[in-house]
């Protein structure tokens, strides 16, 4: 459903309509089905022997068997999303500055999310069912402006979105843990969710101090986590929100150029307020047992054991110095298996600015095109992905679902090509 209205054309704007273009205002609301369900979210499976036990004992043998491993909710539907929209378009000197300026909210009702069952039920995972319901919200900005000044012609567009999103209501669902991530009422949808790395311990006697009734052995080098509760020791009652993978600011900035046959234009891309969790990082700064260490490894970054230490002092290089100022980033390799636990040590600021797009072309004259039976010939060159300005450590900043697992980076891109039409 939708009303505007076009206010220009009111009479009490009749003296604005030699700058006024238009000017309307809108109204909008709907509602649409998200049919993007697992097919086996709703549907009940019989498993076979595979990954789990499901053989049966007949005698002194083992046979292969079949059980149900999860009862299945059957009364699931599509997600519903619904949304409440209201928009400013304006133009003014004949197209010359337009824009649009636009506020929505957009609900989704039935969101499917995971519902544990009591233990005796006996189901091996959580079932499925329509219990969450998710708001997102924002406001979107874009405007242009178009000139020309006799030969020369420009136009610069430009938009910005400004957006957040939670988790409202859970409806007695469980929440919904992923491997670096939960979703739940209150937290933005798939929330990085691990521990607040505080750094590495220099010494037994601090390990020990500030985790009294740890039940791992913890000792100096091992990685340094906030004890949030207080009681001790690091559980998964200290785990806390430690990023959202959603940035609350996008945006894009386009120039075009004309003169003359000669046409130009350049594109900005960027994002700011998310962050990324560098699971790469996980395994680069890891044992070794798993892939090929960073270079950072060698470096004064890790943490100093004792034959290090002693080596240094030898060749009288101040350690203490040296740790202080850098052993905050690596925990020994080797330590406590909390060490690689998910922690705010590999969350990392998204934010980048990249130049996506630059295009440089040349349309012939048409009295020289026309001589080969051609109405048009554009010559061009185009690159795509020349720069870009970011703190991310990873290959890529654009990075879907906002765990980077080493994803490949996108190509630098050249290409030159020829237009024509017939």
């Amino acid at each position: 459903m939708a009303l505007a209205w076009r206010i220009n054309q009111e009479s009490f704007l009749e003296d604005a309509s030699s700058y006024l273009d238009n000017l309307k205002l809108r109204f909008g609301w709907g509602q649409v089905g998200n049919d993007q369900v697992s097919e086996s979210a709703f549907v009940q499976s019989i498993e076979t022997p595979g990954p789990y036990f499901v053989g049966y004992i007949l005698g002194d043998q083992l046979v292969p068997g079949a059980a149900v491993l999860t009862l299945v909710n059957e009364n699931g539907r599509w997600e519903t999303n619904e949304q409440w929209n209201i928009g400013l378009d304006f133009g003014f000197w004949n197209g010359k500055l337009t824009g649009t300026l636009e506020g929505y909210i957009r609900d989704t009702k039935d969101a499917i999310l995971s519902i544990n069952a009591p233990a005796h039920v006996g189901n091996h995972w959580a079932m499925s069912a329509n219990l969450g319901t998710v708001r997102n919200m924002g406001i979107e900005l874009t405007i242009g402006h178009q000139n020309k000044v006799g030969d020369f012609e420009y136009g610069i567009n430009g938009n910005l979105s400004f957006a957040k999103n939670k988790v409202t209501k859970m409806n007695g669902g469980s929440p919904d843990y992923g491997d670096r991530t939960k979703t739940d009422e209150g937290l933005p949808v798939r929330s990085f969710w691990g521990y607040k790395y505080l750094g590495v311990y220099m010494t037994d006697e601090e390990a020990t101090s500030h985790l009294p009734n740890s039940t791992n052995v913890v000792s100096e080098g091992d990685a340094k986590f906030e004890d949030l509760n207080g009681d001790g020791k690091i559980d998964e009652n200290d785990c806390m929100v430690i990023g959202n993978p959603f940035p609350w600011l996008t945006g894009s900035l386009t120039f075009n150029l004309g003169w003359k046959g000669i046409d130009f234009s350049i594109n900005f891309q960027g994002v700011y307020g998310n962050q990324i969790y560098n699971a790469l990082r996980e395994r680069l700064e890891g044992t070794g047992q798993t892939a090929t260490l960073s270079s950072a490894m060698k470096d004064v970054h890790i943490w100093y054991n004792q034959d290090k230490r002693d080596a240094m002092e030898a060749a009288g290089i101040d350690w203490r110095a040296l740790m202080n100022q850098y052993a905050g980033s690596i925990p020994n390799p080797h330590g406590n298996s909390l060490n690689a636990a998910n922690s705010s040590r590999f969350v990392e600021s998204g934010a980048y600015l990249r130049l996506k797009d630059l295009t440089l072309g040349y349309t012939l004259p048409k009295k020289y095109s026309q001589k080969a039976y051609i109405d048009r010939i554009r010559v061009y060159f185009t690159a795509s992905n020349l720069l870009t300005i970011t703190g991310y450590t990873g290959y890529d900043p654009e990075v879907g679902g906002g765990v980077d697992y080493g994803n490949y980076p996108q190509s630098r891109t050249f290409m030159f090509g020829i237009n024509c039409d017939f």
